[in-house]
């Protein structure tokens, strides 16, 4: 099992998390799009239990990797690029039953393979960053999608965003820290740091979950934690 990581991540987290994986890919990409998510591999990627779909202009170096680890990919129709639309377009996030994404916002690639699942329209167009699944639960940083879910009647946890980490912004998303393999969570920093992580640390046990610290610092939005097995 390999794991995607945004290059600027700090230098303990990504030491940390060479204990749970068999290799590391350090991502980051030149140009492309806004400095604050350059290195985020949620603008690049999309990925679900299943599928994974890379922009078709995802830096040949994790191209290159993925190829090198015999990983399963398909490419998306539309490249990433420098203003909103074209930087949220594998942005989103897709459970067994659900697709949730701002309407009409992801890649045609994306929408087509989740046409068969129950779309929630939030106001967020940065979905991924903003939201994290585990299983149909999900952990929020954003009031807007909050409303949502209250009027669809999921269940979610609300994790203030205040104090989380991001390039050129003051406050990045709860989304943007998290990945996810077998029944571990892994935060990119120390949820323990923040006025909700000892309420989200039990949120996650009741699921069935570990949640694991990856640093001892406030969490850094590295536009989440990706993890891909060969074929």
């Amino acid at each position: 099992m390999y794991a995607i990581i945004d290059k600027r991540a700090p230098s303990k987290v990504k030491k940390n998390l060479e204990k749970y994986t068999d290799e590391l890919f350090e991502f980051s990409s030149d140009e492309i799009t806004y400095n604050s998510i350059s290195g985020h591999p949620d603008i690049f990627m999309f990925q679900d239990a299943n599928n994974l779909i890379m922009a078709p202009n995802t830096p040949k170096e994790l191209i290159n990797f993925l190829d090198k680890k015999a990983v399963k990919y398909s490419f998306g129709t539309n490249p990433v690029g420098k203003n909103l639309d074209h930087s949220v377009l594998y942005n989103c996030l897709s459970t067994q039953k659900y697709f949730f994404c701002k309407k009409g916002k992801p890649d045609i690639s994306i929408q087509k393979l989740c046409s068969l699942k129950q779309l929630v329209n939030i106001p967020q167009p940065y979905a991924r960053c903003s939201m994290f699944a585990i299983e149909n639960k999900i952990i929020t940083s954003d009031k807007g999608i909050v409303k949502v879910l209250e009027k669809v009647q999921m269940e979610y946890f609300y994790f203030d965003p205040s104090k989380i980490i991001i390039k050129d912004h003051k406050n990045g998303f709860i989304g943007g820290t998290i990945g996810a393999t077998d029944n571990k969570v892994f935060f990119l920093g120390n949820i323990l740091k923040h006025q909700d992580g000892k309420a989200l640390d039990k949120y996650i046990a009741t699921l069935g979950k570990e949640a694991i610290c990856l640093g001892n610092d406030y969490l850094y939005d590295g536009g989440g934690l990706f993890f891909v097995s060969s074929k």
